[in-house]
């Protein structure tokens, strides 16, 4: 297992073992007082910690990490995305980390997600994505939604002209001298 587990340490409460991936190169693992029951599974490296819990049918993969009062329930499926505090993901809810930009969905506060949420976002305080409503950023940037509004942080490395990677670099442009007669 993984460097903070080892083989017979104590975690948190698994139903059963079809809520947990006992694969030997899986490091998944429910920590604390974290609870995953039901049909819910967690693998591929995925973290249960505090008292987050992953019921129903949810499916918390790929490195995700679900700490302090946090839930998944229902069908939801978590890739990537870390949620913490009191947030939720219920429903049919997909929150999934994007695979070109490698922007991480961070659910935070009272936060509750039943729609689609991918790539670099950040929901804070009460924010809510309804059954449907779907919050794409496959940006560089963060999008940051909250209670009270929205905003964009900007990459910092967007405000610096440089050539994109495997590109040559661009060649001064000959000045030209006119033929004109006055």
């Amino acid at each position: 297992m993984g460097g903070e587990v080892k083989a017979g340490d104590l975690g948190g409460f698994v139903e059963s073992e079809s809520n947990l991936s006992f694969e030997p190169s899986d490091d998944a693992w429910i920590f604390d007082d974290a609870i995953a029951c039901n049909d819910a599974y967690v693998d591929k490296g995925s973290y249960l910690r505090g008292n987050a819990i992953a019921c129903n049918h949810a499916y918390v993969s790929w490195g995700a990490l679900l700490a302090g009062h946090a839930r998944a329930e229902d069908d939801a499926y978590i890739r990537g995305a870390i949620l913490t505090d009191h947030a939720r993901a219920s429903g049919f809810a997909v929150i999934v980390y994007n695979q070109d930009t490698g922007g991480v969905p961070m659910i935070s506060g009272q936060s509750a997600v039943y729609g689609r949420v991918s790539g670099d976002v950040r929901l804070t305080d009460t924010a809510l994505v309804i059954s449907g409503e779907e919050i794409q950023n496959d940006t560089l940037d963060t999008l940051a939604i909250s209670g009270q509004g929205r905003s964009v942080i900007r990459d910092g490395s967007r405000d610096e002209l440089a050539p994109l990677a495997g590109q040559p670099e661009p060649t001064k442009a000959k000045i030209k001298e006119r033929q004109v007669e006055r």
